[in-house]
């Protein structure tokens, strides 16, 4: 849509992958069975912490490929063998394998254990986000040896995430006005792709190397946010802000999506991602209705609305960036207040923020 008809202020934060380590990775080191037997033992950590991430306090269990040979000619070691977390800090697997006596061996590790099918982690690995409900995380521990000088030598992992997370909130500041929303979609989001693991260590900084790349991502999907099917459904918005999601959504309404670039050229048409809010702005203490007005372009109007709504749309992309990150959390706070077809009221500001703040102004 027009800029003059939506003054926004987007604030937005980007963190590289691996930029961080999360407070609650473990440091004790299983406890081997025995001191001489040379048995492969693993151990795990997760970057960043949150409640509905996978992180080293909820990762129960993870799946391991493992190879030896050469990156052309592969040997398959440990075909997708499910690894365990036996009491606070032991992981567990069987059978047991152990360490061969003159090869290094490369490893590959992911949650959840759906995630990577039997073609195994060498190969593109197709996913469909489309239900947004699950974070997946990954490993890759290349060349490594039991002959170290110590017995059971141990792999610990330090899993990378995958995927972006959004949260999406509403809420208005101005307690003159009485906003209330009706429809939010969020469009053009792709939902399918293939993501290749990296050929290095995940382990230390992330490197164009050691980050897992998405490619050929396809599907665009339309997410409803907020359906009103009724009256009683209907949003209204105050200074508190409100998280909407997916149906579906649940914990704390976070939801995962594949990596991708973001487009906006103008008035949402064609492939643009935006934000789109459905809604009505009324005087609070009269009821009158203050927009859409006689002053609101057509291709602002909500065609058919019952209640007269009409639409705001808020690009997910800023002149800061053009894309989702893998392992950023994106929060759109979208504040609605007022715009220049209703006068002097100055209006909202919508934000998005990730993990490292840096912060871009649209007024």
């Amino acid at each position: 849509m027009n800029y003059r008809f939506l003054s926004t202020a987007l604030s937005v934060a980007l963190l590289a992958a691996a930029a961080v380590s999360c407070s609650d990775r473990e440091e004790d080191a299983p406890t081997p069975g025995s001191e001489s037997d040379n048995a492969i033992r693993f151990a795990a950590n997760t970057e960043y912490s949150r409640v509905s991430d996978i992180t080293t306090n909820n990762l129960t269990s993870f799946n391991v490929y493992a190879y030896t040979g050469t990156a052309s000619a592969p040997n398959l070691f440990m075909d997708n063998v499910t690894v365990s977390k036996s009491g606070s800090s032991v992981w567990t697997y069987s059978p047991v394998q152990y360490w061969p006596a003159k090869e290094t061996v490369d490893f590959y590790a992911f949650a959840p254990a759906s995630w990577v099918g039997a073609d195994g982690p060498l190969m593109p690995v197709a996913y469909d986000a489309l239900a947004g409900v699950e974070d997946i995380v990954y490993d890759v521990s290349p060349d490594l040896s039991g002959n170290n000088g110590q017995p059971n030598a141990q792999v610990v992992f330090n899993f990378r995430h995958a995927l972006s997370k959004l949260t999406v909130k509403l809420s208005s500041t101005d307690t003159k006005l009485k906003v209330v929303v009706t429809n939010v979609a969020m469009t053009q989001v792709m939902t399918k792709g293939n993501f290749h693991f990296p050929s290095a260590s995940t382990a230390g900084t992330p490197t164009e190397e050691s980050v897992g790349v998405w490619t050929d991502q396809n599907t665009p999907s339309t997410y409803m946010l907020l359906w009103s099917q009724a009256l009683s459904d209907q949003l209204t918005l105050t200074a508190t802000p409100t998280v909407v999601a997916a149906a579906g959504m649940g914990r704390g309404g976070e939801m995962f999506v594949m990596p991708q670039t973001l487009t906006y050229r103008s008035n949402g048409s064609g492939q643009d991602n935006y934000i789109g809010v459905q809604c009505s702005v009324y005087d609070a203490a009269s009821g009158e209705k203050l927009w859409p007005n006689a002053n609101t372009p057509a291709e602002d109007l909500v065609e058919h609305s019952t209640t007269g709504d009409g639409m705001l749309r808020f690009p997910l992309s800023s002149s800061k960036f053009s894309e989702w990150q893998p392992g950023c959390h994106y929060i759109y706070s979208l504040v609605i207040n007022s715009n220049e077809e209703m006068g002097a009221i100055e209006f909202g500001t919508p934000s998005v923020d990730t993990f490292i703040d840096i912060e871009t102004n649209y007024q």
